[in-house]
């Protein structure tokens, strides 16, 4: 350690407590909102519906099941007919009449994260593959999810109407992938289906019930605060920073105060997927609401503060251990840059001796090798600027972006 050695607040402080100073630290940044515990009293908690994700690989159909069962066309709002964000939607199944809310999550590999939150999210997983494709990367990538949010897995081999559709090769490269699949003894149903032509739609409806019934999937609908999640936030034309939020559990009102990472929000507008306005979103409700200071980013956990001072003394501690947390990794990188500098300072103290010596550089590389260990060329950065028309776009095309690059040239996103 030198004497231009930042040192961080807790080393510091512990030096000043030695020499029997008395250290007065912020304790203002207490104030915070968590998550309550899931209460298991039967006469506050109410059934819920299931909340269910449709995974799978890009154009195996996941959205086109979507269509189905709820009698739209989605897909042909898509830009090139693929799922460019997440989408939630309450449907009343045709055959059951059971409320189920699906999320719809994007299959290309851009949008890991985006998958890997509805995967979290979410009670019952369907894995859409294609009959004529069998398993892709990201079918493995939408296994290993739901094997990691620890839900259970509903199968569903898509265009089971096409000529070259060999669903028996689906299975058993599903089950080479570990999923334990009910053809094979397992406990994972496989359901063979058409969205295009309804093939074996209802069965898949029969599952998804079923499923969802084991799991007796409950909520406490009143009296509690409100919790859910943030699905995508986006500025909308006359509306202002919107969202579209999840309810985990409590009753979502207009007026309410919602806290979600470092902004908040008194809740303005509720519309539905419809864009019908409601006054009361209850558990397993998506819902569209604006009023926010600043967008919240997609999958925030949000929550519900008693009133709007708690709100802002919470978004405003958060926005300090933030800013407190960026300086320390801040003084970490000032003072790597400086051990480094003196380490350069070093070395060239002794090349030029052995210079005043005689020595070539050639010479010098030779006698000591390990000056030179470390000499490379400098990495050059491209900046690149993203415009999407929502933040988990953006944030699935940065992270594509930064991970491109070698030794010599690196990527870099612009952020405001």
């Amino acid at each position: 350690m030198t004497n231009d050695y930042i040192l961080d607040a807790e080393t510091a402080a512990l030096i000043a407590e030695e020499y029997g100073f008395q250290v007065n630290q912020d304790d203002n940044l207490g104030l915070d909102l968590f998550p309550s515990e899931d209460s298991t009293d039967l006469k506050v908690v109410k059934p819920r519906a299931p909340i269910v994700t449709i995974m799978g690989h890009v154009d195996h159909g996941k959205t086109t099941i979507l269509d189905y069962l709820r009698k739209s066309s989605i897909a042909k709002g898509e830009h090139g007919g693929i799922t460019q964000h997440i989408g939630a939607f309450s449907v009343v199944t045709p055959k059951s009449k059971k409320k189920i809310t699906f999320l719809d999550t994007p299959g290309h590999a851009a949008f890991l994260k985006m998958r890997e939150r509805g995967a979290n999210m979410t009670d019952v997983v369907i894995l859409v593959v294609a009959a004529e494709d069998s398993v892709m990367p990201q079918t493995v990538e939408a296994i290993k999810h739901a094997k990691n949010a620890g839900v259970p897995v509903i199968v569903a081999i898509n265009k089971c109407d096409k000529e070259e559709a060999n669903p028996d090769k689906v299975v058993a490269d599903l089950s080479a992938n570990g999923v334990d699949v009910e053809d094979y003894g397992g406990e994972v149903p496989v359901v063979r289906i058409s969205a295009k032509t309804g093939m074996g739609m209802e069965d898949l409806e029969e599952n998804i019930v079923a499923v969802s019934e084991l799991q007796e999937l409950k909520a406490e609908p009143k009296g509690v605060p409100v919790e859910g999640w943030i699905l995508e936030s986006n500025v909308q034309k006359g509306l202002g920073n919107a969202s579209t939020f999840l309810v985990k559990k409590g009753q979502l009102k207009p007026g309410a105060f919602l806290v979600a990472g470092t902004t908040w929000c008194k809740v303005k507008l509720m519309r539905n997927e419809f864009g019908k306005k409601i006054t009361v979103a209850g558990p397993s409700t998506p819902v569209e609401i604006s009023g926010w200071k600043s967008l919240p980013e997609a999958g925030d956990f949000a929550i519900q503060a008693k009133k709007e001072s708690v709100a802002r003394t919470v978004v405003d501690n958060r926005i300090r251990r933030k800013q407190m947390m960026d300086e320390a990794s801040q003084i970490d990188e000032m003072n790597q840059r400086r051990i480094k500098q003196l380490e350069d300072a070093k070395r060239d103290e002794t090349i030029q001796e052995y210079q005043r010596q005689g020595l070539t550089m050639d010479d010098i590389k030779e006698l000591e090798p390990e000056l030179f260990e470390n000499e490379k060329q400098e990495k050059k950065d491209v900046f690149f600027i993203i415009k999407a028309d929502v933040s988990g776009s953006a944030e699935a095309v940065s992270q594509s972006i930064e991970g491109l690059g070698n030794d010599e040239v690196g990527s870099k996103v612009f952020r405001s």
